[in-house]
């Protein structure tokens, strides 16, 4: 449960970044619009922090497991690896707000229009 919320916070904190970089709104508001467009996504945001979450624990720990914090090379192929998921997170995240505001976009034109915001089941 904890977990969860933890996931859900951090989804939307980096949501609220992404917003800041791509949109120029900071701040509080950047929050306030990062909750809005994830509104209907919330699952996926969590489904993306808990991917990211356990290959960052995967990596610790394997670190801690092969002895690498006692040599120099394991915590150099460690920091590598992280190097490389970090620019790999943040292009998640900007896929992730692209979907989320096009959904939002979506729903917010359906709605002024009048019609079902409804997918019809296939």
């Amino acid at each position: 449960m904890v977990l969860k919320m933890y996931l859900e916070w951090i989804s939307t904190w980096n949501l609220s970044l992404v917003v800041s970089v791509l949109e120029g709104i900071y701040g509080i508001d950047s929050l306030v619009l990062s909750v809005n467009f994830s509104r209907g996504c919330q699952r996926n945001g969590l489904f993306i922090m808990l991917v990211f979450f356990v290959w960052g624990h995967f990596l610790r720990f394997s670190c801690y497991y092969i002895g690498g914090y006692e040599q120099g090379n394991g915590t150099f192929i460690q920091v590598a690896l992280f190097c490389m998921l970090i620019p790999l997170k943040w292009v998640v995240f900007m896929i992730y707000f692209h979907d989320c505001k096009e959904r939002y976009l979506e729903k917010k034109t359906d709605e002024e229009l009048g019609k079902d915001v409804r997918v019809p089941q296939k």
